[in-house]
This record gives structure tokens, sequence and C-alpha cells, in this order.
């Protein structure tokens, strides 16, 4: 366990970077509709590309353990629309214990279009396997 903290803590302060196309409906802006005809990335997407980037960071440090969002803050600046690329930019800001604090800046071909603060937790994931199955069987 010392291992992977200490694995975990010398990503403080780094930088990486992701990139993604807007490149099918799924990205899409579609809580109405109407909306759909935007043709726009959508806020949600746009956080759950983030939150992915930082799993594909954390995932190969963390074997037996699997990192969950506890936290999350978005400003969303700027629209992208369908066919562009988009980079992240990911920060992390401190790793305290089992938790670690991001940052992400976000760029589309044209300009800055997003910022995200965010907080994850490393926990076990045999842990939150029973502590689901427990909660589970609350309500059968």
């Amino acid at each position: 366990m010392e291992v992977i903290w200490g694995n975990l803590k010398k990503l403080e302060g780094k930088e990486f970077n992701y990139s993604f196309s807007v490149n099918d409906e799924s990205f899409l802006w579609s809580e109405k509709e109407e909306f759909k005809d935007f043709h726009l990335l959508a806020t949600t997407a746009l956080l759950e590309e983030i939150f992915r980037a930082s799993t594909e960071l954390l995932d190969p440090l963390i074997p037996e353990h699997v990192s969950v969002v506890s936290s999350a803050r978005i400003k969303h600046i700027s629209p992208t629309p369908m066919g562009f690329k988009v980079y992240i930019k990911l920060k992390i800001v401190y790793v305290k214990d089992n938790k670690i604090k991001f940052f992400a800046e976000v760029f589309d071909e044209v300009e800055k279009v997003a910022e995200a603060e965010f907080k994850k937790i490393i926990v076990s994931k045999n842990v939150l396997k029973r502590r689901t199955n427990e909660k589970s069987t609350k309500i059968i």
C-alpha cells in the first residue's frame, strides 16, 4: 500500500495532456430534443472525458484500487461544435493520503472552452464491491 501512495505522490504538480474528437452523437448536448440540432459538445460529455483522462492516468498505478470522483466543478466557457478536436491539460494539484485533487484546462482547435476542478478518492476494489453488495441487499 505504501508503494501506491509513494507513486501517486510523485505525480503531484505534474501536467498530462489528452485529446479526443467530438465525432459522434454521444458527445452532443441533448437535454432537450431541440438542443441536438446545435451539434455542440455537452458539458456532461466533456466532464466524462476529463474524468476518463484522470482514470487512464491513475489506473496503472493502482491495480487493486479504483479512483472515484468525490466532487467536481466545471466552468464551461465556450461551445465546441461537432467535428472539432478537444485538448485537455490535466494537472495534479495535490495528493494527500488517498485523496487527489485535479485541475483541467480544456481547449478546442480555436480557443479555451472550459476549466474543471475535481477530487478523486482511491479505494480498494474489493471494499467497493463489498459495500455495494451490502447496500444492494438492503432494498431486496
